[in-house]
């Protein structure tokens, strides 16, 4: 029987071998066509998917500074007078900027950096190193960008957000360059998913940070379908521009039904990619397996049916059925926030100790991304899901305060984590200063923290949102956000300028062709999952021990890879590629 288990081993090995071989040559022709090209035309087009995880990130901070302006202009207006006075913009413009500026926050930095991060983590912790379909991705994300830019030129007419309220006219720039962007999501999402399937090998799972990642692009490319019908809907109407009433329904309703109904899908996708990347890094500061990964896969499915179903509390005081109301705007709601519970029971209990940490501003971030979500959790249920309150409540600062502590502190803040501690291996470089990244982690806490209670305290008494004047009693809270706002602004000013050290003057790393972040996250997932009693066969690929995967020319006998770490024996007569075969096994701590 011992010697059947063993052989069955040898013989799982064997195949993950042959994988890790194929995948090294692939990497490697990936890499000599990147050794072609120029800076600009790598700029324009690459296979790399560290390259590819670069550009995206600093598209990703360059919306961050732009929808930050605009944020600031905003809370620059509103705190400093409470009459509507143009005291730093016109009202009409006052209500671009915070078109702008929730566009640029979401679609292009949050969104950007979340396909960062998966186009980056899938490849390392599926060990292919591979971009599935690249011209793909690269199109989709120059498309991102072009749309982008045509919904922030949209001109004076630039206020979407009061589209189905009042109705003001939004630009026909502004609902094309929204499709544009759907479809670029498509684009990316479709090569994220195939990326993920490069690494799948028959009968093995998926490793349970790409599980969550997968999911979230699923969840997403089905919300936009609705978003992308409402877009188009819009854009052939009155309020569109083009003046056509498509069955003579009403634009404002058709708008705010089919928008909405993806709303949902639409504010987590920044969460449940940043949900793969917690799983994958708590391990590595915990130094333990997750406390249980059969119940965290479990989460997966539980939150894409319950994400994608949370619609109609947005359009609560609509003549919607009762049925649905009770469902979704209630069941539904109030559910979503126990798989939410769980996850953070099990993040928690995986860490233990918090004075046993070793901390660094990356953990941090991500640490009080957990905190923020928990709070933010708690200030919403009680309200959003009645009917009574849900209509008034989305009209005070109470929303807007738990929309900054879910984006802002809570998805922002825990993706700026990941990248702190996945950023030397990404740019091949150390964070070139420790201090700068915690001035960042306090002041980001500090800005968005105060951000955050005061227009929650101001939206309980009743601070109104939407409007460029207000009663004088509700101007201290303004005041409170414009403070809050700007502690932020300078702790961004602060990141941008350590990134910017780190990507000219930071210490170079050597990086193996795997991330050993990513090989010490598999092996305790291994480890965890054998002691859950999954079997051998379903366990993800077992990454080399030192992250490497060694090719070399026998003939000319010049290494096309690193020349460190131990390798073994694997002879071919045209080409001899030595790959590392000691798996990771040795660094489980076995029972």
């Amino acid at each position: 029987m011992i010697y059947l288990t063993m052989a069955t081993r040898e013989e799982l090995r064997k195949i993950e071998r042959e994988k890790l071989l194929e995948w090294s040559r692939a990497f490697h022709s990936v890499q000599d066509r990147e050794a072609r090209r120029s800076v600009f035309m790598k700029l324009l087009y690459t296979e790399d998917y560290r390259i590819l995880s670069i550009k995206l990130t600093l598209a990703g901070i360059m919306f961050l500074f732009i929808g930050g302006a605009f944020a600031l202009f905003l809370r620059g207006q509103a705190g400093l007078t409470s009459t509507g006075a143009p005291v730093v913009l016109d009202p009409a413009y006052y209500f671009q900027a915070m078109t702008n500026h929730v566009m640029d926050m979401i679609f292009g930095a949050a969104f950007n950096v979340v396909f960062a991060i998966a186009f980056y983590m899938i490849p390392a912790l599926n060990g292919t190193r591979l971009v599935k379909w690249p011209k793909l991705a690269n199109t989709g994300f120059w498309l991102n960008i072009l749309a982008l830019f045509m919904m922030n030129l949209g001109g004076i007419k630039n206020q979407y957000m009061f589209t189905f309220l009042n109705p003001l006219q939004a630009s026909p720039t502004w609902y094309i360059g929204y499709g544009l962007m759907i479809v670029a999501e498509w684009m990316e999402m479709a090569s994220v998913l195939g990326t993920s399937f490069l690494g799948r090998i028959q009968d093995k799972l998926v490793p349970t940070a790409i599980g969550f990642i997968v999911m979230d692009m699923i969840l997403m490319a089905l919300g936009n379908i609705s978003v992308f019908i409402a877009d188009m809907w819009s854009l052939f109407s009155p309020i569109g521009g083009l003046n056509i009433y498509l069955f003579g329904i009403p634009n404002a309703e058709v708008w705010k039904g089919l928008f909405w109904f993806a709303d949902h899908p639409l504010v987590y996708f920044a969460p449940y990619t940043l949900t793969g990347a917690t799983i994958a890094i708590t391990p590595l500061y915990a130094r333990r397996p997750l406390y249980s990964v059969r119940f965290t896969r479990w989460l997966i499915p539980t939150l894409f049916i319950l994400g994608g179903s949370v619609y109609v509390h947005h359009i609560v005081d609509d003549p919607w059925p009762l049925i649905l109301r009770d469902i979704f705007a209630q069941t539904s709601t109030a559910l979503i926030a126990v798989p939410f519970a769980a996850l953070w029971l099990v993040f928690f209990i995986t860490l233990g100790d918090p004075r046993k940490l070793k901390w660094d501003p990356g953990f941090a971030f991500i640490y009080a991304a957990a905190v923020w979500n928990i709070i933010g959790g708690i200030q919403a249920e009680p309200t959003n899901p009645t009917p009574a309150l849900d209509p008034t409540i989305h009209n005070t600062g109470w929303i807007f305060g738990h929309f900054h502590i879910m984006l802002a502190i809570y998805s922002v803040g825990g993706l700026l984590g990941a990248l702190y501690v996945v950023g030397p291996d990404l740019f091949g470089k150390q964070w070139y200063s420790v201090k700068l990244g915690w001035l960042h982690f306090w002041g980001w806490q500090a800005g968005m923290g105060l951000f955050a209670i005061a227009s929650s305290e101001g939206g309980f008494f009743g601070l109104i949102r939407r409007e460029v004047a207000w009663a004088g009693f509700y101007e201290v809270y303004y005041q409170l956000l414009l403070i809050g706002g700007w502690l932020a602004g300078f702790a961004t000013i602060i990141f941008a300028y350590n990134l910017a050290l780190t990507l000219l003057y930071g210490q170079k790393v050597e990086r193996p062709e795997i991330p050993l972040w990513a090989v010490q996250t598999i092996a305790m997932e291994r480890y965890g999952m054998r002691r859950e009693g999954y079997t051998e066969e379903e366990l993800p690929l077992a990454l080399p021990a030192n992250g490497m995967t060694i090719a070399r020319e026998n003939s000319n006998n010049i290494s096309t890879g690193s020349a460190a770490g131990t390798m073994a024996s694997g002879t071919y007569q045209d080409r001899e590629v030595r790959v590392n075969l000691k798996s990771q096994e040795g660094n489980d701590p076995r029972p």
